[in-house]
C-alpha cells in the first residue's frame, strides 16, 4: 500500500517545519527513525509518495559526528547537501559496489 508523506523544511529561525502524512506513512517514519537511532549503520531508507503518487526515498541518518554537525549547512542554505554525510556517501559507495557485483 502507498503511503503519502510531505516534508516542509523550515525556512529559518524559529520557524515550522511540517510533517504532513497519512498514518500508515508515520508509522513507518517512526520504525525507521527507531531502527536508525539503534542500528550499528545509523542510517536508514524508505520509499513514500507524494499527494501526486510520485515515489521518492526518505533517508534517515543518525550516525552524524560533532565536526559534521558543526560544518553541516542548514535546509534553508542552498548549499545545503546532506548526501556529503560521512555515512550517506559510505551507503552509497557499498551500493554502487554489490550493484556492479
Amino acid at each position: 500500500m502507498k503511503s503519502r508523506l510531505h516534508l516542509y523544511p523550515h525556512s529559518g529561525p524559529k520557524t515550522r517545519a511540517y510533517i504532513v502524512a497519512e498514518p500508515a506513512a508515520l508509522r513507518e517514519l517512526a520504525k525507521l527513525a527507531e531502527h536508525a537511532a539503534r542500528s550499528a549503520t545509523g542510517i536508514e531508507f524508505t520509499k513514500l509518495f507524494g499527494s501526486d503518487g510520485h515515489e521518492y526515498e526518505l533517508v534517515l541518518v543518525s550516525d552524524v559526528s560533532e565536526e559534521e554537525w558543526q560544518a553541516l549547512p542548514l535546509p534553508t542554505d542552498k548549499n545545503s547537501k546532506p548526501e556529503q554525510l560521512r555515512m550517506v556517501q559510505i551507503f552509497d559507495e557499498l551500493k554502487t559496489e554489490i550493484s556492479s557485483s
